[in-house]
């Protein structure tokens, strides 16, 4: 691919993770991204880096080729897409984790850079970034993850939950049926608590039979993808993971409204 920045630029591996693809122009030869914080929950990035991977810069390029692009012009949208140049007007808070889910995933991590190319890469306007496509943003997304070694079942959790962004900002139908799927999903994970609960511990259970909601339950899984269109495979990682994420995130943010109650008392109390 070409390189969209100047020739005294010095790229060197990533130090976080040497074989990742990603590549930092670092003076010091270090390979490290240095980052300032501008306010509590805002950095703004000093380094310039990129992603280099010919396999999958390669099949971005493919598939903007069958999108409609010629050649030249998807080689070069994907140079961009896959350079990050740091600027003043455009700080981040990494990678958007929400807090109830730290325990997760840390906003850091193996993660990082390509959180910070695919924050680049989306943005409030639908297929606005450089790849003209935020569905094909979120894969390049999973991809730079995967070579950067974030494990198989969190890159894929991972991807669903922006790939669950990229379906409510399109809007229309498939916001409508991304609604669907949430409704469902609200009723599976009811289901297979709570026939999975009568079964293993006699909890009472009124609502068919406990054997019988359970297999309704996880079929109903593969029957509700097809409302996530070509993004099928993120409906079944999404409503797996909700399974167990759903309840620890439920504890973590009661124990956040908790601790929020304690720090208003030690306010009203002028506690020092």
């Amino acid at each position: 691919m070409g390189d969209a920045t100047s020739s005294t630029t010095r790229w060197v591996p990533w130090r976080v993770a040497p074989s990742s693809g990603f590549e930092v122009d670092d003076p010091t030869g270090r390979g490290s991204v240095g980052i300032v914080q501008i306010d509590e929950r805002q950095f703004v990035v000093l380094n310039t880096f990129r992603y280099s991977d010919e396999d999958v810069e390669n099949d971005l390029v493919t598939k903007l080729v069958r999108g409609g692009m010629d050649e030249s012009q998807a080689r070069a949208a994907v140079d961009k897409a896959r350079t990050f140049v740091p600027r003043d007007d455009n700080p981040t808070d990494l990678a958007s984790v929400p807090r109830f889910m730290r325990w997760f995933e840390d906003s850091y991590g193996k993660h990082s850079l390509a959180a910070l190319i695919h924050d680049e890469l989306i943005s409030d306007a639908v297929n606005s970034g450089a790849l003209g496509s935020d569905t094909l943003s979120d894969r390049f997304f999973r991809e730079m993850m995967r070579t950067s070694g974030v494990p198989w079942l969190k890159r894929w959790i991972m991807w669903s939950a922006v790939a669950l962004r990229t379906r409510w900002i399109a809007g229309g139908y498939r916001r409508w049926s991304l609604v669907l799927w949430l409704l469902l999903s609200i009723v599976g994970i009811t289901a297979t608590v709570g026939s999975a609960g009568a079964l293993l511990f006699d909890w009472p259970w009124t609502v068919w039979s406990p054997t019988g909601s359970l297999v309704v339950a996880l079929l109903m899984i593969f029957v509700a993808a097809p409302l996530w269109g070509r993004q099928w495979a993120a409906s079944l990682i999404g409503a797996v993971g909700a399974l167990w994420l759903v309840p620890a995130a439920a504890v973590t943010s009661l124990a956040w409204v908790v601790y929020r109650a304690l720090e208003g008392i030690a306010r009203t109390l002028r506690l020092r």
